[in-house]
C-alpha cells in the first residue's frame, strides 16, 4: 500500500466537509493566523516555551504574539497547499468569520524540508523569542525549549514506522469566545470520518490530560506520554508533558 497523497486527502476531506466546514486556501492565511493565535494564547505548550510569570501584566499579550507567530509558521505548508490541507468551520452567526480551523498532513508529505523553513523565515521574519527587541520579554531559555520540540517529530516517525498510509492532525483550534459550542467536535468528526473512508490512522500530539480525555471520546488512544525538559533547565516550570495519540480507522460494516 502506497503513502496517502495530498490530492486523495483533499478530495476525501472535501467530500466529508458539511454545513459550515470547508477547505481553506492560501488567501485565508491571515484569518487562520488570527484563529490559531487566539486559540493557543492559553495553550500549555506555548506557556512552557514562553516561561512567563503568572503575574506578568502583559502575559496574555506576549503569549498571543508568540502563539500567532508559531502557529502561522508551523502551519504555513498546509495553507499554501504544498504540505497538506487546512480546513475551517464558520461561525453560526451568519457571517463568513471562522470559528475554528485545523491543519492535516498526509503521510506522503510528512517529511519536513529545510528549504521550506528557510523560505518561511524570509516571509515571516524571526519569532519573538529570537528578536533582539522582544526576546527579553520571554524566559532566557525560550529558544532552547522551542528547539527541543524536534523530539516530537522523531517520536512521530517512530510510532508511524511501518505504516505507509496515515494522517497527521497537526493543529486544531477554536476561538476562545466560541468554546463549548461544538465547533471543535465538528472538525474532529470531519477528519475521523475522512480517515475512516481512507482506511487511514490519525496521529496527533496534545498538551493536557483534559485534551487526552476528549480525544479518547473520538476513538484515539495514547501511545506514549513524553516529558519535555531542556538540559540544565532548573526553573520551577522546567518540565512539560505531551500525550502522543493514535486513532485506528473503523472498518466498514
Amino acid at each position: 500500500m502506497g503513502k496517502l497523497s495530498k490530492a486523495a486527502l483533499r478530495e476525501e476531506l472535501a467530500r466529508h466537509a458539511s454545513e459550515n466546514v470547508s477547505i481553506l486556501e492560501k488567501s485565508d492565511e491571515k484569518e487562520v493566523a488570527h484563529v490559531f493565535g487566539d486559540a493557543f494564547t492559553e495553550d500549555e505548550m506555548i506557556a512552557w516555551i514562553a516561561g512567563l510569570d503568572e503575574d506578568d501584566p502583559k502575559r496574555e499579550e506576549k503569549m498571543h504574539a508568540l502563539a500567532k507567530y508559531l502557529m502561522r509558521f508551523g502551519n504555513r505548508g498546509c495553507l499554501a497547499g504544498n504540505q497538506g490541507v487546512a480546513a475551517g468551520i464558520k461561525s453560526r452567526d451568519g457571517g463568513d468569520e471562522l470559528a475554528g480551523c485545523m491543519t492535516i498532513i498526509p503521510s506522503s508529505c510528512s517529511a519536513e524540508r529545510m528549504i521550506d523553513h528557510i523560505f518561511a523565515a524570509f516571509s515571516y521574519g524571526m519569532p519573538p523569542i529570537y528578536k533582539k527587541s522582544e526576546k527579553d520579554h520571554y524566559c532566557s531559555i525560550a529558544s532552547k525549549r522551542l528547539m527541543s520540540l524536534v523530539s516530537l517529530t522523531k517520536a512521530r516517525k517512530k510510532h508511524m514506522k511501518g505504516t505507509s498510509k496515515w494522517i497527521y492532525l497537526q493543529a486544531i483550534g477554536v476561538l476562545r469566545s466560541k468554546h463549548g459550542e461544538g465547533y471543535g467536535s465538528k472538525l474532529i468528526r470531519t477528519i475521523t470520518d475522512t480517515a475512516d473512508a481512507l482506511s487511514a490512522p490519525v496521529y496527533l500530539e496534545t498538551e493536557s490530560e483534559q485534551n487526552e480525555s476528549m480525544y479518547q471520546h473520538f476513538g484515539f488512544r495514547t501511545v506514549e506520554k513524553v516529558t519535555m525538559q531542556v538540559p540544565g533547565d532548573d526553573r520551577s516550570d522546567a518540565t512539560f508533558s505531551m500525550w502522543l495519540m493514535l486513532r485506528d480507522p473503523k472498518e466498514e460494516k
